[in-house]
């Protein structure tokens, strides 16, 4: 039976570290109905599309669409807007943002959301890479029209905005001319308490004829006019241990996502659902988003960009070639008429409670489901419930890690029958040790008929071999669900529990060494106490429960298994999330203490009889 037990955990520590390769794409996304997100009748906008071009529109052949990126110079002027939620640089020439850092500060002073390199908590942290030239970038589908604006400078109506928190909002415009014919503008409003920016772009004609934005060379994209962009790539926000080593661990969900209203969001959309409306699209990393939110009446449309880049090796970009674009249908400008787009800019964390108060501009009514980027896998009803029970814990005790080990403890306590149960099994196993080492005895050069005949046996006396697996059923789900939680949930980022474990979602380090431990799967580069504290109740865990009891069946190989089962938790739990080891060394502990008590109780009772 011990033998069977530490199999079962073995298997489920495998099934667990394979899940963890494939998290980033662990289910393909449920594919949508287009013709739910099909525009219906087109606003007044847009110019209706002639038969030929509504061909086109049901099935562009958006990879034809090439974009000419723009040329920054380190003399471009700047203009800096600060609130007291985030810091933004914008290059004034190009009219595109150049870093956007996340500067919400917390009741004690320091950034609710900063880099985590070397320890630090107080740099704010900016999910604009310093290679991303298409954040908030334009491009035209007229070829000439769009070269043209490459050439255009753009000019800003201020050159510096600190908004305080007792002002309601601010404005900040960008303008410029394009080859003498269109007038163009951006207008971007801040506030002071939100993560959120809007953003109206007014075109206007300022030439003599009639000026229709849309066409171009490439090859079935006459139907769009413009396109607003955003990356390429995002700010990853690696682990310090990541940093150090230069590696940065397997996350194939970030990059580039969109969403058209039912299913979850994806990265690309498939050719029948090329010409779908869509609610958002933009870049998003393991806890960060930066998504760019069009008016519902401007049936916007999604182009995913992987143009080759420069080889960048920066580990803290990710999906470094990825680029999002929401691309807006052609329209139609009469000499002196001027036409207003309205969007709404998303850039912060994937934290729920602010995600559901985004509403689509001029359309509140609009679900945009927003939390949808937030992708806790299959799972992802447990984990939602587990992250309710954190908050709610973290509210009385301003503290995760605790929250965590209280969990721990409830699930300890949901559990006490089936445990109850499996001590019970143990104990007829035990009894049956005699028997069992007599049937060893006379089948030893048959297997077969030992099998058997110990089945046999198991089955007379009512007992369960697989019983002391039972406790650990329902716990492999909760292990699975607070895997996901520690990667995905932005408020388990960061959040510290005592002493130098002062981010759960990263490996605790208690010294960094000053060389690196080259290992087949894995490096070690710092001393980590919560792993070896792990591996050390594992071993106690083995003691007390049994797991070190050889059965009549039990092979010398799955002795030694047994017998290094601890330290192989070592070196799995290493470089894992703290507080996911914690809540294995919690369990660990709470475990060994149950089964004191249950081997206590029940000799009591048996020296009172």
């Amino acid at each position: 039976m011990g033998a069977r037990y530490i199999i079962a955990l073995v298997l489920m520590i495998a099934v667990m570290i394979a899940w963890s390769l494939l998290f980033g794409n662990r289910l393909t996304p449920e594919q949508n109905d287009p013709s739910i997100t099909e525009p219906s009748t087109p606003p007044s906008s847009v110019v209706p599309p002639t038969p030929s071009a509504e061909e086109e529109r049901g099935s562009p052949n958006l990879d034809d669409i090439v974009f000419t990126p723009v040329q920054e110079s380190p003399d471009d002027p700047k203009v800096n807007v600060r609130t007291p939620t985030y810091s933004i640089t914008f290059n004034e020439r190009l009219a595109i943002a150049k870093k956007w850092e996340l500067a919400e500060k917390t009741e004690k002073g320091t950034a609710r959301f900063a880099e985590r390199s070397n320890g630090t908590k107080d740099v704010p942290l900016n999910l604009i890479p310093e290679t991303a030239l298409s954040c908030l970038a334009l491009q035209f589908a007229d070829s000439k029209l769009h070269l043209d604006s490459i050439n255009a400078k753009w000019e800003a109506d201020k050159s510096d905005i600190e908004l305080a928190d007792t002002e309601e909002k601010e404005t900040l415009t960008f303008n410029t001319t394009i080859d003498d014919r269109l007038k163009v503008a951006k207008q971007f409003t801040f506030y002071p308490d939100a993560y959120f920016v809007d953003l109206a772009l007014t075109f206007q004609n300022v030439s003599n004829t009639p000026l229709r934005l849309g066409g171009g060379q490439a090859a079935n994209a006459q139907f769009y006019g413009y396109q607003l962009r955003w990356g390429p790539g995002i700010n990853g926000d690696p682990l310090p241990h990541e940093r150090r080593s230069g590696k940065r661990g397997r996350r194939t969900s970030e990059g580039a996502k969109t969403y058209v209203g039912t299913g979850k969001p994806t990265r690309e959309l498939k050719e029948a659902q090329a010409s779908a409306t869509v609610l958002w699209a933009g870049l998003n990393s393991q806890y960060f988003s930066a998504l760019m939110i069009p008016d519902p009446q401007l049936e916007a449309i999604y182009h995913l960009d992987t143009a080759k880049t420069e080889n960048i090796k920066d580990i803290q970009i990710a999906a470094p070639t990825e680029t999002a674009a929401l691309l807006i249908p052609g329209f139609e400008l009469t000499p002196a008429q001027q036409e207003t787009h309205v969007f709404r800019l998303y850039i912060g964390p994937n934290d729920d409670e602010l995600l559901k108060q985004i509403e689509a501009p001029n359309a509140p009514e609009v679900p945009l489901n927003l939390s949808k980027i937030i992708d806790f896998g299959f799972l992802a009803p447990l984990a939602w419930a587990l992250l309710w029970i954190f908050k709610g814990l973290h509210t009385v005790f301003q503290n995760y890690g605790v929250a965590i080990i209280l969990l721990t403890a409830l699930i300890k306590v949901i559990s006490y029958p089936l445990t109850r149960k499996a001590h019970l099994s143990m104990k007829k196993m035990q009894e049956l040790q005699p028997q069992l080492t007599e049937l060893k005895e006379k089948h030893r050069d048959n297997p077969q008929k030992l099998h058997r005949a110990t089945m046999r046996i198991y089955k007379e006396q009512g007992v369960n071999p697989l019983g002391g697996c039972i406790p650990w059923l329902p716990q492999i789900p909760i292990f699975w669900a607070l895997f996901a939680l520690l990667g995905s949930a932005v408020e388990l980022r960061g959040a510290p529990f005592l002493f130098w474990i002062d981010d759960l979602s990263a490996p605790d380090t208690l010294y960094e060494l000053p060389f690196t431990i080259p290992l087949i799967f894995m490096e070690i580069d710092a001393i980590r106490f919560l792993p070896i504290l792990n591996g050390v109740t594992a071993w106690l865990q083995q003691k007390f429960v049994g797991g070190m009891t050889a059965t009549p069946t039990t092979s010398s190989t799955q002795m030694k298994i047994m017998q290094f089962m601890p330290l192989i938790f070592v070196f799995i739990f290493y470089n894992w999330a703290s507080g996911f080891v914690l809540y294995w060394l919690c369990n660990n502990v709470l475990t060994v203490a149950q089964q004191y008590l249950q081997t206590r109780t029940s000799q009591t009772s048996e020296s009172d009889k």
